[in-house]
């Protein structure tokens, strides 16, 4: 299926959006039809999440690691009493997070996958990084009150700040590479070579990911000067630097930087990847100006990000950004169309992935837009 319709003038119903949650759904029924076990886990969902973050703190599943563990041993490694170390260890099993056999426990698929520290897809700092939101979250009736931030506004030291943004850039790192991989595995290429420029880069996961696929392709890597002075960005794009252009500057400016460099109309796809929704509307218009400027005539623009009005998870997601940015937000699927539009960009479909973020592909002229995979 080709999705070229012009979203500006869809009433937004999300036809081309592929809605898989079955939670949301069943929340968006009338009160009566609505489950009580709905109602119960949105009630208790922090009971899962501290459990799951006992469990990774404790080590537990670096103990069990690929051969299993017996329980009185998995306890001790873990300091824990044995009789109740047992009751929590059953605990991880209901949540599918370990498996027993007979006094002996081994990970799950899903633990194995994400929460074991040598595993290619571990989330050990987003783990990390998510705890220190915990406190955030504690502040949410006073900033409803105030209007504004309050959370971590005081000044920190250079180390508190160094800490800080390495956990940050880490976290994002983690979730990045799975994300670039849906995004990537769905994508339908538009052509056999070009120049992809990644707005907002962060740890280059997608830029990466993309660029290790089709490596006819070259790629501008654009964020702040100090997230390209980062060592370690670029130990990880090592094998791939020398089909990378650098472009530190701050996109929110309007004095000159190296992202003047970049001739304009110049890139065969230009990519926000969760940047829109760290500033409020004026800037987010400004920003996607900017991306829109260096697009080709029959390139493409994609947003991916998560969206207000694609699920209970945009929505959360929304309250995170009042919480933790000065002015961020998500931004619903018509808001983000129509900065598009204004920018000539009137033909696109969407998809959202299982991860729960959505992709939104414009184009200037609907011959231009790929088949959907």
């Amino acid at each position: 299926m080709r999705g070229s319709k012009n979203i500006a003038a869809i009433p937004w119903a999300l036809e081309e959006v592929s809605i898989t949650n079955a939670r949301q759904r069943e929340l968006n029924l009338p009160p009566e039809a609505s489950s009580y076990l709905d109602f119960s886990d949105l009630l208790t969902g922090y009971r899962q999440s501290s459990a799951l973050m006992l469990a990774h703190d404790a080590g537990v599943f670096d103990a069990v690691g690929q051969e299993g563990c017996e329980g009185p041993e998995l306890c001790r490694r873990c300091g824990w009493d044995l009789l109740y170390g047992e009751r929590f260890l059953r605990c991880l099993c209901g949540l599918g997070l370990l498996r027993q056999e007979d006094t002996r426990y081994f990970l799950s698929p899903f633990a194995a996958t994400y929460l074991r520290s040598d595993s290619a897809q571990y989330q050990g700092k987003t783990l990390a990084f998510e705890k220190q939101l915990y406190r955030s979250w504690e502040q949410l009736p006073a900033t409803l009150g105030a209007g504004k931030r309050l959370f971590a506004t005081e000044e920190k030291t250079p180390e508190e700040l160094e800490q800080a943004f390495t956990t940050y850039l880490g976290s994002m790192d983690e979730a990045a590479r799975i994300r670039a991989k849906e995004l990537w595995d769905w994508f339908p290429l538009p052509a056999t070579g070009g120049t992809i420029l990644d707005l907002g880069s962060g740890s280059g996961a997608f830029l990466a990911d993309f660029l290790l696929r089709w490596t006819s392709w070259r790629g501008i890597f654009c964020d702040l000067p100090l997230v390209i002075a980062n060592n370690e960005l670029h130990r990880r794009l090592a094998g791939i630097e020398h089909r990378i252009s650098w472009c530190g500057c701050n996109l929110l400016a309007d004095c000159p930087s190296d992202f003047d460099a970049i001739p304009d109309k110049s890139c065969d796809l230009v990519l926000l990847s969760n940047i829109i929704h760290c500033q409020e509307n004026a800037e987010t218009t400004a920003l996607m100006r900017k991306a829109a400027s260096k697009t080709r005539e029959p390139g493409l623009l994609v947003v991916h990000d998560f969206f207000s009005d694609c699920g209970w998870r945009g929505a959360l997601y929304d309250i995170h950004m009042m919480l933790n940015t000065f002015n961020g937000k998500t931004y619903s699927l018509p808001e983000i169309s129509e900065m598009a539009v204004a920018c000539g960009f009137c033909h696109s479909f969407a998809k959202q992935f299982r991860s729960g973020s959505t992709a939104l592909i414009f184009a200037r002229n609907r011959e231009t837009l790929p088949e959907t995979a």
